[in-house]
C-alpha cells in the first residue's frame, strides 16, 4: 500500500472532479479502480477526510502486490507494473487537484479575486521553491503579481515566523509614499523603484489589496496613451457620448481610441465605475464577440439588453452582431 499524503501535500482535492474522473463514492469515501498489464492486476485509489492511499491488486489470488511498493525491488515485469500505476496516480492528481501552496485566508482570497476578475491562475516557476508563484498578464506576459512564503526577518522584522507575502507594481513616484515598513515594504527580491510587498496576515484590508492589486495590472500593461487615473477615465466617458445612436463598441475599439489597444481591460474596470449611466452609456460597449456583460453595472445584462433594444439593436442569446451593429469610425 502507498501513502499518498506526500504526493498530495500542499494540493487541493476537488472530489467533483474525482467522480468525473471515474471515482465511486460512498459515504464520504472516493474509490477508483482500474485494471492493467493485460487486465491481471487492478490499480486501486482510495481517498477520504481520514486516509489517502493506493495499492496494486493481483487478480489472479485477490491479494495485494507489494512489490510495486518496494523501492528496491527491480526486474522488467515489476518495472513495468510499477510504470503503469505510477502513470494511473500522476493522472489522476494533475486532472483533480491543483497546487494550494498558500495557506492564510488573505492569500486564498486573493488568488480567488485575481481568478474570478481577470482569468489568471498562478504559476509555479521555480521547482526547488514550490511556495513561490507569480501572476502574468496575458496580454503582455508581464508580471504584476508574486506571491512568496518566507520568514518575517527577511523584511526587516525582528521574528523567524514564516510570513506569505504578496510583491505588486506600484508607481515609482508615489513609491516611497506608500512604504510604512510595517504593512507595506519596498519590493522584496524586485526592483525596489517599482514595487511594494505587502504582509498577508490581515493588517491591510482585503479591498485594499484588491486595489493596489489592479493597480499593479494597469501599471503592467504600460499606458502608451500618457495619460491615466481620472483624465484616462473621463476621456472614455467622454468618447462614449460619440456612439451614434443604434450603434455599439468594443472594449478594445475604445481602448484604440485612446492610443493603446492594450488597454480594454482598464477601459472594462473604467466603465464598472460609471459615475452616471444615463449620461455616459456604458450600455453600448461589448466584447469582441459581441456578447453582453454578465456584471453590467446597472443592472447585469438584462437591464443592458433592455437598453440596447430600446435603440433597436436587435440583441439574441445575449450578443450583438457586430457586423451589423458596430461603429465604423471614419
Amino acid at each position: 500500500m502507498k501513502n499518498l499524503d506526500e504526493e498530495l501535500k500542499d494540493r487541493k482535492i476537488s472530489y467533483t472532479k474525482l467522480q468525473k474522473s471515474g471515482f465511486n463514492k460512498i459515504g464520504n469515501t472516493y474509490t477508483y479502480k482500474k485494471r492493467i498489464y493485460d487486465n491481471q492486476f487492478e490499480v486501486e485509489i482510495v481517498i477520504s477526510d481520514k486516509e489517502k492511499y493506493s495499492k496494486v491488486i493481483d487478480l489472479e489470488n485477490q491479494s495485494e502486490f507489494f512489490l510495486v511498493d518496494v523501492e528496491n525491488s527491480t526486474g522488467q515485469f515489476v518495472g513495468q507494473i510499477r510504470q503503469e500505476y505510477e502513470e494511473i496516480i500522476e493522472d489522476i492528481i494533475s486532472k483533480c487537484t491543483e497546487k494550494e501552496a498558500f495557506k492564510s485566508n488573505q492569500a486564498k482570497e486573493i488568488i480567488n479575486y485575481v481568478r474570478k476578475k481577470y482569468k489568471d491562475e498562478l504559476e509555479y516557476l521555480w521547482e526547488k521553491f514550490d511556495n513561490n508563484a507569480i501572476w502574468r498578464n496575458k496580454q503582455n506576459n508581464k508580471w504584476y503579481g508574486v506571491l512568496l512564503t518566507i520568514p518575517q526577518n527577511k523584511l526587516g522584522l525582528k521574528s523567524d515566523n514564516i510570513i506569505e507575502i504578496i510583491d505588486l507594481r506600484y508607481q515609482k513616484e508615489e513609491i516611497e509614499k506608500i512604504i510604512d515598513n510595517n504593512k507595506i515594504f519596498a519590493g522584496y527580491h524586485m526592483n525596489k523603484k517599482s514595487w511594494i510587498t505587502i504582509k498577508l496576515d490581515g493588517s491591510l484590508d482585503n479591498n485594499e489589496i484588491f486595489e493596489l492589486i489592479d493597480n499593479s495590472y494597469k501599471l503592467s500593461i504600460g499606458n502608451k496613451c500618457g495619460i491615466s487615473g481620472n483624465e484616462l477615465a473621463q476621456k472614455v466617458y467622454d468618447y462614449l457620448l460619440t456612439i451614434p445612436k443604434g450603434k455599439v463598441v468594443t472594449y478594445k475599439q475604445v481602448a484604440e481610441h485612446l492610443g493603446n489597444k492594450g488597454l480594454a481591460r482598464v477601459v472594462g474596470s473604467i466603465l464598472h465605475k460609471n459615475p452616471d449611466g444615463d449620461k455616459y452609456p456604458c450600455y453600448k460597449v461589448l466584447n469582441s464577440k459581441g456578447e453582453l456583460a454578465e456584471a453590467f453595472v446597472f443592472g447585469g445584462k438584462e437591464i443592458q439588453k433592455e437598453r440596447l433594444e430600446k435603440e433597436h439593436i436587435k440583441v439574441i442569446d445575449s450578443k450583438v452582431d457586430l457586423a451589423i451593429y458596430q461603429w465604423k469610425e471614419k
